[in-house]
């Protein structure tokens, strides 16, 4: 629950009897992020609590399956600017234990920049904002997660709020059939294992079906697979856009100038085209009728490896596996049906975000009077929720969240709506929101911003970068603003500045 009193007064930033200067709910790269940018604001001896339901900081890494990797080089995700501490290669994708330690290890720093106290293994169960003998603050209530009747309630001067997308870890796909396997990617390695040669079928077409097929082909490159991938999937070619070497300096293109083609492509009602613009421009497939974009990042090798040991890709969505005389059947939900060996194994590799059968409850981005700021999918700042924990608390920090036209808006709902718009609108809002953080912030914070993946690039080509998106400014933030306002009146969900 996130809800907030009725007061009027203003709070009290500099009271000395609260407990705590800062709450953060979450230890995800969200929070994180939020934690470490908190710290530039915070004095040394300012307390600052951390709250987490898991038992360590890294929130969904913790729960990944266990092949994972990045899609995006290691140095560009992280916490604030903080560095990598191995000698890895730029393009690294790290795995997920890997990422897990990265982002854990964030908490050192924090923990010597201000009095850091955390309560891991705890469920939050309301944050408010309320006015008291102090003035408006915020409060906290949690319980351990194995003791739901022992609640604890907090106080602090502000509170960040950061349960990031609706995540949730999938499940096994419920199939009627008695004699097939169905597994969720987490226990895809041990399920191999136990039935050598059978037959794979990866249920999805985005990067986990992509990560799924190819640990399958590492395991057992021999191994019948098959992809059921729905429409089709779309990946911008880190090949050609993220180079390596000298091609840094001579080709490719700042990710921000790809932000701006998709948002200027996108009116607010041709969502399919927008995806159609991506497609053939910046996709590791323009020729395919992939018609799906989830922002994930495909190298041209990997792409060869997996249409190399793929056995085939199906079209279409799976609705069940039955058993008939002739051994089990699949039926697709087009009608279309095929006979598939007993003993098959079926992956669900449909994603674990925007999945639950509820939405998340509706959080506002930022309380009335400014003690609670919630990093959600609900009211978001940017699809990206780790980019949403950096910027928002320096601007909160600074007075500078409302009033300067930054856009927040419903992503679940438009996401569970229609996925193509949902790729138009992020894309037109993420581009907004950064056009009017360059002309807020210092040029010295946005370079600290790590999760940038503009800083592939030489510092001359993001600099010539900067001066075009400033020039530009003005026309692309009239096209994006009415572009969200178009989809928040065609779909009905909140799209709007935050004022």
């Amino acid at each position: 629950m996130f809800d907030h009193a009725s007061a009027q007064d203003e709070m009290q930033k500099n009271s000395p009897t609260l407990p705590y200067d800062l709450i953060v709910v979450g230890a995800g790269v969200a929070g994180l992020n939020a934690l470490f940018a908190s710290t530039e604001y915070l004095s040394s001896d300012a307390r600052v609590l951390l709250i987490d339901e898991k038992a360590n900081a890294g929130g969904m890494w913790n729960t990944a399956y266990d092949y994972v990797r990045l899609h995006q080089p290691h140095p560009m995700f992280t916490v604030g600017n903080l560095k990598w501490d191995w000698n890895r290669p730029r393009d690294y994708l790290a795995r997920r234990d890997e990422v897990r330690d990265h982002l854990s290890a964030s908490l050192e720093p924090v923990a010597k920049a201000v009095n850091l106290e955390t309560k891991f293994s705890r469920r939050v169960v309301s944050c408010k904002e309320i006015h008291d003998t102090e003035g408006f603050v915020a409060e906290v209530s949690c319980h351990p997660v194995d003791r739901p009747s022992d609640i604890a309630t907090f106080r602090a001067r502000r509170v960040i709020h950061a349960p990031g997308l609706n995540y949730r870890v999938a499940e096994p796909l419920a199939l009627s059939s008695n004699n097939v396997v169905s597994v969720i990617p987490q226990d895809l390695r041990q399920t191999l294992q136990d039935h050598p040669g059978t037959d794979v079928y990866v249920v999805g077409g985005g990067k986990t079906a992509m990560d799924t097929v190819l640990a399958v082909l590492e395991q057992d490159p021999a191994r019948t697979v098959t992809m059921i991938n729905g429409r089709g999937t779309n990946f911008l070619n880190r090949t050609r856009f993220l180079p390596t070497g000298l091609k840094r300096w001579t080709s490719g293109a700042l990710v921000s100038s790809l932000f701006r083609d998709i948002a200027l492509s996108f009116d607010g009602t041709n969502g399919e085209a927008t995806v159609g613009f991506f497609r053939e421009n910046f996709s590791t497939e323009p020729d395919a009728a992939n018609g799906v974009f989830l922002y994930g990042l495909q190298s041209e090798e990997e792409l060869a490896r997996i249409s190399s040991g793929l056995t085939r890709r199906l079209p279409g969505y799976l609705a069940d596996i039955r058993d008939t005389d002739a051994g089990p059947e699949m039926q697709l939900r087009s009608g279309a049906t095929e006979t598939v060996r007993r003993g098959s194994i079926f992956v669900n590799c449909t994603g674990s975000f925007f999945r639950a059968e509820m939405q998340q409850e509706h959080l506002p981005c930022i309380s009335p009077h400014g003690t609670l700021v919630s990093i959600n999918a609900r009211d978001g700042f940017h699809f990206l929720t780790s980019v949403s924990g950096f910027f928002l608390v320096h601007l909160l920090f600074r007075d500078m969240l409302r009033g300067r036209g930054f856009y927040t808006m419903d992503h679940e709902k438009l996401f569970r709506q229609n996925r193509n718009a949902w790729v138009g609108a992020s894309a037109a809002q993420a581009y907004l929101n950064q056009v009017i953080a360059v002309q807020s912030l210092p040029m010295m914070l946005l370079d600290r911003c790590g999760l940038d993946l503009d800083r592939w690039y030489p510092l001359p080509r993001r600099m010539a970068g900067l001066y075009r998106m400033k020039a530009r400014a003005a026309e692309d933030i009239a096209h994006c603003t009415h572009a969200l306002d178009v989809v928040a009146q065609r779909y009905d969900v909140h799209a709007a500045p935050l004022d």
